[in-house]
Formats: C-alpha cells, structure tokens, sequence
C-alpha cells in the first residue's frame, strides 16, 4: 500500500479532537463520489451522534455520565478506525482522494534533496596505490557519501558518473584502495540521502596516486 493513507488509530485524541475528526469525516464522506460504503458510514455517523451527546452531559460533573461519554468515545474511535481502513483500501494511496475524505492523513517525513558535496578533496596517502577523498559535511543530515572513480585501464571513462565504481563511506571521507601510482583517476561524490532522491555529483577531480 502507497504511503499517502488515512490514519487508522484513534486512541489518542482527546475528547474534543476525536468530535472534530468525527465531523470532518462525515462531512468529507457523506456523497463522497471516491468511496463507497455498506455501513461504515451510517455506523459512523451515528456513534458520532451518541459520543456528541454524551459528551455535552459531562459538563454536570456526573460521573455515570463521564463513564457513558468515555464508553460511547471508545466506541467512535473503533468506527472511525474501521472506515479509516476502507478508505485507505479503495483510495489505494492516490492523495486526492484520501484528503477529499475529511479523515486525517499520516504526516510522511520531509526529505531534502541533498544538493551538491562542497569541497571535494583528492590527496595521496602515504601508502603507494591509496587515496584520501572527503567533502565538506552537509547542511542536512546524511545517510552518508557516495564516492565515485573510474579505473582508466579499463578504457575511456563512462560519460554517466553512475557508471563508474562506487564506494560507500557512512561518513564524509574514505581512502581508496589499490590504485595505479602516477596513472590519472576521475574522481566525483554525491551525498547519500533517501532511496528515491537522485545523487547529486560534484565537478570531476582528476588526480594520480603519488601526485
């Protein structure tokens, strides 16, 4: 199931918030052309309509009447729940639809796009064959860097960075293993952020072990 969906738990809006969420459903639901219904939303309306009453008794401070509104509340919350999930079942994640619904939808986590590595560094190590490469740390947190080079004895480099050898550092730096000394090598690295964000690569820096 797509992201994009209705919440489908209750259980923790307050008295006055689960009444509002209650209304903002019926009132998205009823001749909703999106959805179609058996009896969730006659179930739903109506134990509305028995929590609204309830809760407007409390205010006696009568505590049979506190009791039947907290009664009457658990019961909402599970109709709410159960046409929450038929909601979510027929709008198959298509956003337009769940928020025509009136019911509150999951907050999905904000990504940032991670923009392009500043400082990309190149430097020999004093090991023949290895080399040192870093950036500068991001503005936004990272799920580390993705440091790219091309081995030239392999022929001419990819015009794709995409298509060079990757390494993956969980930080910010790496040493690169196994080069060819005096022999020139591309290097490139792109901040790693979310699955579906694209690498952003850096202009390419060509440096030789032993330079």
């Amino acid at each position: 199931m797509s992201a994009n969906r209705a919440i489908t738990n209750f259980e923790n809006e307050k008295d006055d918030e689960i009444l509002t969420t209650a209304n903002s459903a019926v009132t998205g639901l009823t001749g909703n052309v999106n959805f179609t219904f058996t009896t969730e939303l006659t179930d739903t309306v109506a134990a509305k309509t028995t929590y609204a009453t309830k809760l407007g008794l409390v205010a006696t401070g009568n505590n049979t009447a506190v009791t039947a509104k907290d009664t009457s509340k658990g019961v909402l919350e599970v109709k709410l729940a159960v046409i929450s999930k038929a909601v979510n079942l027929q709008a198959n994640g298509d956003l337009a639809k769940l928020q025509s619904s009136g019911l509150p939808l999951v907050k999905l986590p904000v990504h940032n796009n991670m923009g392009v590595p500043a400082n990309l560094k190149v430097a020999p190590t004093n090991i023949s064959g290895d080399m040192f490469v870093s950036v500068d740390k991001p503005i936004y947190g990272t799920h580390g860097t993705i440091f790219a080079f091309w081995k030239p004895e392999l022929g001419p480099t990819p015009a794709n960075i995409n298509d060079w050898f990757f390494r993956h550092s969980n930080g910010l730096s790496i040493v690169i293993k196994g080069l060819t000394p005096n022999i020139p090598y591309h290097f490139a690295a792109a901040y790693k952020g979310n699955d579906t964000e694209a690498l952003v690569w850096t202009a390419i820096v060509t440096k030789s072990p032993g330079d």
